[in-house]
């Protein structure tokens, strides 16, 4: 008489485990006698293409969310010629015609004998999929086991279209249910990009963040930092010159070994993700920006155009607009380096973009100008404090990246309709030009900001380009100052902006110069004994005032005029 040989890990054996003793038999309990040779989640229906037979597979129908009922019945028609040894099924989350599908699965089932198990909600996946890996295999090859069952899940959503634009989050999902902690995604510039439930939007690299090894091989750089909540960091160098951070924050266990090789199949999908959304941005950013450059100057022939453009955009034709002109200064950089500023503006377009909603974006060389969708009924003091916390905002996103950066902005009037965006867009950058010759200097170094509506007097002046004719509304005396030959000339020039600014008060002039109180009474009158003004004179000195911003105008215009 023939021994049977012991069969492996069958679903009767598995359920009979003490964990499992909250799973209930829903449908083809004939088949409880399947040998389980592995397992896996169904988190994209193209899972079906990964697996080899033999699995339990864990599914709560979310990867089915959207699909027709046709469509669910041929996926799980797929199921069939594979012989997987059960379905471990969890509900709660909301999927269309879930009742119908649940039938299907159930007739499924009795059909091909392939039990169907229901976990409750609160159970994780991972702790099912654990304790079937422990049975089945030993550690190492429980890892290598649990690596292919990782790597082909995110590998399914990696490869799967996504209409959505929700790629990352659905990755992130996958890994923290993985993981049993919340996860977020940071970019360079640590600005959130994506994030499940729980995981903190802001974020920083904490100074006692130090290396740790994960326990297994990896070509990321894995940090541990404490706080609050105990935070894991890898930092992921991606292929277009730039690097992201996945966080973990482990508010329900630690980080572990396992969790690591799931976080690096995560981290492969992630990649692939942020390529193929780098690539497509790029090519929107290129389009876009033919587009708005068009528009912005008045190159638009006829209405045909301007319709068509406005479609392609996305913008609505008849809309109210705003105008606004964003740049920077760095104060640590080498005159001429011309790469350096690419970058620096390439980043504050990202920042920008996060920050503005209803925004369109265009790169302007050492410029950024954002046409801004506005409630035409926004009142001028509303759109200033909006656009301030925006470019306060901004600035402090700025800050993280480089600390010698500054912010300035200059913004045009409302106007309706996107044929008269090049209006807007001129007073954007007359203001834009104003900012460093009429603006004001925060004390607290934060963003400077210009409205063409609050140029006042200097609109007049906008409509000049003319060096000769400006020059004509320079006092005579401040004439002599700027034509001074002596090395004291810009010290001299320096002290009289210092001195105005502070309504003619000498020691908060000395102060702002941190020079000492004598020096700033010496130039004062050095500048009175050479130009003749006369400080008394209220109306002498609002010429002076013009006149220093004049002046800067006709650098701007004319390097070498003066």
């Amino acid at each position: 008489m023939a021994v049977r040989e012991k069969m492996g890990l069958t679903v009767r054996e598995l359920l009979l485990a003490e964990e499992m003793k909250d799973i209930k038999v829903l449908a083809g309990d004939r088949g409880l006698d399947k040998e389980i040779k592995g397992v896996t989640i169904i988190e994209a229906p193209d899972i079906v293409k990964f697996i080899d037979g033999g699995e339990v597979l864990l599914t709560g129908l979310y990867a089915f969310r959207s699909c027709t009922v046709d469509e669910f019945r041929t996926y799980i028609n797929e199921l069939s010629r594979k012989s997987v040894s059960a379905l471990v099924l969890k509900r709660g989350r909301k999927v269309e015609n879930a009742d119908t599908k649940i039938e299907l699965l159930f007739t499924f089932a009795q059909e091909h004998n392939i039990p169907v198990l229901e976990v409750p909600f609160e159970v994780s996946f991972r702790d099912v999929m654990s304790l079937i890996m422990e049975r089945l295999f030993n550690e190492e090859v429980t890892r290598l086991k649990y690596f292919k069952t990782t790597h082909d899940n995110f590998a399914a959503l990696a490869i799967a279209p996504d209409s959505t634009g929700k790629g990352v989050d659905e990755i992130l999902d996958v890994l923290s249910k993985l993981i049993r902690n919340p996860v977020a995604v940071y970019n360079q510039n640590l600005t959130c990009l994506a994030a499940t439930d729980q995981a903190p939007r802001e974020f920083a690299v904490s100074r006692d963040a130090v290396p740790f090894d994960p326990g297994t091989y990896s070509n990321y750089t894995y940090m541990r930092q404490k706080g609050e909540v105990p935070q894991c960091l890898i930092q992921v160098k991606m292929s277009f010159r730039e690097k992201i951070y996945l966080v973990v924050t482990e508010l329900n266990q630690p980080f572990g070994t396992m969790d690591c090789i799931a976080a690096e199949s995560a981290i492969t999908a992630l990649r692939f993700e942020f390529s193929r959304q780098y690539a497509v941005t790029e090519l929107e950013k290129k389009f876009q920006n033919d587009i708005i450059h068009n528009i912005l100057n008045g190159k638009i022939h006829s209405m045909g155009e301007l319709q068509k453009n406005t479609s392609l955009l996305g913008v609505d034709i008849n809309g109210s607009y705003r105008v606004i002109v964003f740049g920077m200064t760095n104060e640590s950089m080498a005159r001429g380096d011309f790469k350096a500023k690419v970058k620096d503006i390439d980043v504050l377009s990202d920042l920008i973009r996060s920050r503005i909603s209803k925004a369109k974006i265009h790169n302007d060389l050492d410029k950024i100008v954002v046409i801004q969708e506005v409630e035409r009924e926004q009142t001028q003091e509303e759109y200033r404090k909006n656009i301030k916390k925006i470019a306060e905002q901004v600035q402090a996103d700025v800050a993280r990246y480089n600390k010698y950066l500054k912010i300035k902005a200059g913004a045009g009037r409302v106007v309706d309709g996107i044929i008269n965006l090049p209006e807007s867009f001129k007073e954007a950058n007359e203001a834009f030009m104003f900012v460093d010759v009429a603006g004001e200097t925060p004390e607290d170094g934060g963003p400077q900001i210009m409205l063409f509506a609050d140029l006042g007097i200097f609109k007049l002046l906008c409509q000049l380009s003319d060096p000769s004719m400006l020059l004509e509304y320079v006092p005579e005396g401040l004439q002599k100052l700027y034509n001074y030959k002596k090395p004291q000339r810009d010290d001299l020039i320096t002290t009289l902006r210092a001195y105005l600014d502070r309504n003619l008060n000498l020691s908060k002039t000395a102060q702002d110069l941190y020079v000492h109180y004598k020096t700033a009474v010496y130039r004062i009158e050095k500048i009175e004994k050479l130009t003749g003004i006369d400080f008394d004179n209220a109306n002498e000195v609002l010429a002076v005032r013009i006149g220093l911003v004049v002046y800067k105008m006709i650098e701007n215009y004319n390097k070498d005029f003066i």
